[in-house]
């Protein structure tokens, strides 16, 4: 390897990307660790780092309640993978009132972990829209609870309200009771 030779082809946007998925995975890869430790030290909404220090992630500027629409298994080999549906309403900032509608694919693994991908769109009471992609990993309890943790990337056209949303990164927690409602908090990657 020439660790001389420039890493940018000359492409700035292309470039980005690559920021944007090099800064997701190391991200994904911080919550894994976390996650494998346990989800319930994130309760605090702190981080804990490698060297003992923490990052206060404030107070989350996403907040939604709502519930699992639809189920259905898309494989069992080589391990169970779970589709879900969910609707919600939430706001932003305390603001800007939302329905969310998205689904995730769960891949089960041992002793109740999984992660899973997501997608959907929020779409305010003005008409805007926000799109969102995650990467999720999450734990089943034995009271039948999902805990998850994962990273968000949102993407609008807006240049109103949600304009603060064009390629913002975000952390959430995300929770599912026995009965499918869920509640989810959101803070912005900064």
């Amino acid at each position: 390897m020439n660790l001389n030779k420039p890493i940018s082809n000359g492409n700035v946007d292309n470039d980005k990307k690559v920021i944007v998925i090099n800064i997701t995975a190391a991200f994904v890869l911080a919550i894994l660790g976390i996650a494998a430790t346990t989800l319930n030290e994130m309760d605090s909404y702190r981080i804990y780092a490698s060297n003992n220090s923490t990052i206060s992630l404030g107070n989350p500027f996403f907040v939604e309640k709502g519930k699992v629409v639809g189920q259905r298994v898309l494989g069992v080999t080589p391990r169970p993978q779970l589709e879900f549906t969910f609707i919600a309403n939430g706001s932003i900032n305390n603001d800007i009132n939302f329905t969310n509608a998205g689904t995730t694919v769960r891949n089960l693994q041992a002793k109740g972990a999984f992660n899973s991908k997501g997608q959907g769109f929020i779409m305010t009471e003005d008409g805007e829209v926000a799109t969102w992609t995650n990467q999720v990993v999450g734990q089943l309890t034995q009271e039948g609870k999902v805990l998850s943790r994962g990273v968000g990337i949102w993407s609008t056209p807006s240049t109103g309200d949600l304009a603060f949303m064009n390629n913002l990164m975000t952390i959430f927690k995300l929770e599912i009771d026995r009965e499918g409602n869920l509640s989810a908090q959101e803070w912005e990657w900064k």
